[in-house]
């Protein structure tokens, strides 16, 4: 859920004709029924959490980086 959660934010970040709010589903393998059904809206805490982590997470790797060229 988390990879999914994370990609759904860059997408978002990415493509400008993606919006909010997002479906969620989850089925799990050979089963027939959703173990998750949700919409995240624009307001959904979660959702901002996971979001502002992730930023923050990526801006700190790209900082670690080795600089090239200089």
């Amino acid at each position: 859920m988390k990879a999914v959660l994370v990609s759904m934010d860059s997408t978002l970040r990415s493509n400008l004709s993606v919006g909010m709010p997002l479906d969620l589903a989850v089925i799990e393998r050979d089963a027939f029924d959703f173990r998750v059904r949700t919409r995240i809206e624009a307001d959904d805490e979660q959702f901002a959490d996971i979001s502002q982590s992730w930023s923050a997470a990526l801006r700190q790797g790209f900082q670690a980086l080795p600089n090239v060229l200089d």
